[in-house]
């Protein structure tokens, strides 16, 4: 199965290099102010000081059909119950609640700035149930005095995973891939067990760690730092973007230091076709992207472990005329997140905290394929998704294999406020473990509607 998966990935990547298949230019909307406006239909440098406020707010209702399993009073299926509290199967949810403001601070248009902050119910502030509330997601400033080298230093998002980078704002998707969302969307370890193997690792062989306290939010795509970037013309309507930043390795926490410190690096090559802006930009890119680092923690509070922290993809994104196709394949190395797991032995009651095999030898892979049309342009559209990952592929025992086929609709009433619809088709696989088979036997299908309100 994951050979399968794998290549066929890879060959739907690679097919868009022969055909006429862009996606918005993250790096650039999100990092500077635009160098030209158009208000009336004429060109003119971007000369306007006015902060820039805006928000959005999302609001959603899940169901999920699976069913709840415990071992010595300890939940053993976190995968039934929704994130962020992992408490029930069904409920509402202020899922994000973000309010923001960019703009240049001079006269111009070489400094500019990027704020924004997040109130909702999510792995920001309430973290599988504990108040890691940070509320400030970004913070950054960014100079564009040296030519085709922007600096853009402060709290944001990294250079990498397309997923991660989107606005997700515009996104139908109410829930992330299980690649991005397990091993890019990362959880801190600073206090852990001993180590674990056999029956507390889940049957693994390898070394695992499990946290002891949960005092931080989770990445959130992010990290505080220093970044070079551009985007540069090459050709006619074709576009060269890069990227290179170093940062704490702290995602969104308040730590000041970079014993973590991870590189981040990314290159893209697009073309446009014309017309459409942001979202909807007509074009095809192509990408790949690197981050590497290094990971410490204290293990039964006597010995500190040092781990190192890999991830690298390669994708490409396609959008015209309504129609949009995109396609990622990811590999982690070293630092697998394996999962949240109770440690409350009241059955009654929950107390998470994250598991982690931590050595160099664990490996994970996943990628996705995504096709949404239009039937009304920018109004109404259909999507289907297809998500995989394989995690711990070096271990028998250790080993998991997750497919997700996520279904749904979308309508747009003005701009990116909209209702979406999704349903989620999902299975996990234990091939060396037939005890961890039982318990992913009681895994089942989800359904979401999530309104999005945005100003």
């Amino acid at each position: 199965m994951k050979t399968v998966s794998r290549s066929t990935l890879l060959s739907l990547i690679l097919l868009g290099s022969s055909i006429e298949l862009s996606a918005a230019d993250w790096l650039m909307l999100q990092g500077s102010e635009p160098e030209t406006v158009a208000p009336q239909g004429v060109i003119v440098p971007n000369r306007n000081k006015m902060p820039k406020i805006w928000g959005f707010a999302q609001v959603n209702y899940k169901s999920d059909s699976g069913s709840v399993a415990s071992s010595g009073g300890k939940t053993t299926t976190p995968f039934s119950l929704l994130a962020p509290n992992l408490e029930d199967q069904s409920g509402f949810n202020l899922f994000r609640a973000r309010l923001a403001v960019r703009g240049m601070a001079d006269d111009d248009n070489m400094v500019n700035y990027f704020i924004m902050t997040d109130f909702g119910n999510n792995g920001i502030n309430n973290l599988a149930n504990h108040d890691t509330g940070t509320y400030l997601t970004d913070a950054s400033v960014t100079l564009k005095y040296v030519p085709y080298a922007k600096l853009r230093i402060g709290r944001f998002k990294y250079p990498g995973s397309e997923e991660g980078m989107q606005g997700v704002y515009f996104s139908p998707y109410i829930d992330f891939t299980t690649m991005t969302d397990q091993e890019m969307q990362e959880r801190r370890i600073i206090n852990a067990t001993a180590p674990q193997t056999g029956s507390a690792a889940g049957g693994a062989s390898t070394v695992h760690y499990t946290t002891t306290s949960v005092d931080t939010p989770i990445g959130a795509f992010r990290d505080t730092g220093a970044e070079i970037f551009d985007t540069i013309p090459v050709q006619d309507a074709w576009t060269f973007s890069y990227a290179y930043m170093y940062g704490n390795g702290t995602g969104i926490s308040n730590s000041n230091t970079d014993s973590q410190g991870t590189h981040y690096g990314y290159l893209a090559l697009e073309k446009n076709f014309g017309g459409g802006k942001g979202y909807y930009t007509n074009a095809m890119k192509f990408y790949i992207w690197g981050q590497e680092g290094k990971r410490k923690f204290i293990s039964n509070n006597t010995a500190p472990v040092e781990a190192d922290r890999q991830r690298y993809g390669v994708g490409m994104t396609y959008y015209n005329h309504g129609l949009r196709f995109e396609a990622e394949y990811i590999k982690a190395k070293g630092m697998i997140y394996v999962g949240p797991k109770d440690v409350d032995a009241n059955e009654f009651s929950q107390d998470w905290e994250f598991q982690f095999a931590t050595g160099n030898e664990n490996k994970a892979d996943g990628g996705y394929v995504n096709l949404q049309y239009e039937l009304i342009p920018q109004k109404f559209e259909v999507f289907g998704r297809y998500d995989f990952m394989n995690r711990l592929t070096n271990d028998a025992k250790g080993e998991r294999d997750f497919t997700t086929t996520t279904l749904g609709a979308s309508y747009r009433f003005k701009g990116p406020t909209r209702i979406d619809f999704n349903y989620l088709i999902r299975d996990a696989k234990a091939p060396g473990n037939a005890s961890a088979q039982s318990i992913l036997d009681h895994m089942g299908n989800r359904a979401e509607v999530q309104i999005t309100y945005a100003f």
